[in-house]
């Protein structure tokens, strides 16, 4: 009899023992999992602060032109450079066209005084709005810039190719923004250096590409006055002979 209930004895306890072994390992390998997603937690917290840290600047002001306090037309276009790229602009809730930190808007304008309200989308989705102004409007512009001055007229002939490769300027009655070219008689471009700023422009000849005598070349104008009037000109001339 005793010997028999040792024997059950020590079976329970076996028993016992085993449960609590599986009970100890499942319990162990929960932990294990709950670290693990701890882990991935920390992990997930670390790439949501490096994701708001590529998060492009937004633009905070902006620079109009022709500045507050000009006299402009009514069909002026205005210039807006901001202070960081941004995606969308408006100007008194006209659109803008443009790309980065460089648009232009050409708003309604009534005459007498007017303020420019530019507003724009950043980049991350928030806005931005700034008052610019006042400014004095007057009557809409529809005269087209013109040619103040220039080295060579249309038409001439006999001109020094060395007053030429000198270098080309030319002046407007008014700023322009636009091109300049200068071509053979067939219309191929000399690839000069070109530059049209303010109310000048110039035409600086690359080496090997200077004029030679008794050539025929043209100037291409192709500009636009700050309210979109467009002058397209051409001015052809015939370089003189060698002496």
């Amino acid at each position: 009899m005793y010997q028999f209930t040792q024997h059950k004895f020590w079976g329970a306890l076996a028993l016992i023992i085993s449960i609590m072994f599986v009970a100890f390992m499942v319990t162990g390998c929960g932990g294990g999992d709950d670290d693990d997603d701890d882990d991935t937690g920390t992990t997930g917290d670390t790439g949501d602060g490096a994701a708001a840290e590529d998060l492009p600047p937004s633009a905070t002001s902006v620079q109009v032109d022709p500045a507050a306090g000009s006299t402009v037309p009514s069909n002026q276009q205005f210039t807006l450079t901001f202070d960081q790229g941004v995606e969308a602009a408006t100007v008194n809730g006209t659109p803008a066209t443009g790309s980065g930190a460089n648009w232009t808007a050409s708003p309604a304008l009534a005459e007498g005084s007017a303020t420019l309200n530019v507003g724009w989308t950043n980049r991350d989705g928030s806005s931005g709005s700034q008052a610019v102004g006042p400014y004095t409007v007057s009557d809409p512009d529809t005269t087209p810039p013109e040619v103040a001055s220039s080295p060579v007229t249309d038409g001439a002939n006999d001109v020094d190719p060395a007053t030429i490769n000198a270098g080309i300027r030319i002046d407007f009655s008014e700023d322009v923004t636009g091109t300049v070219d200068i071509t053979d008689e067939a219309g191929a471009s000399l690839k000069w250096t070109a530059s049209v700023s303010g109310r000048t422009a110039t035409l600086t000849p690359v080496a090997g590409t200077e004029a030679a005598n008794e050539t025929t070349y043209k100037i291409e104008i192709d500009v636009n006055d700050g309210a979109g009037n467009n002058l397209k000109s051409t001015i052809t001339f015939v370089t003189k002979p060698k002496e």
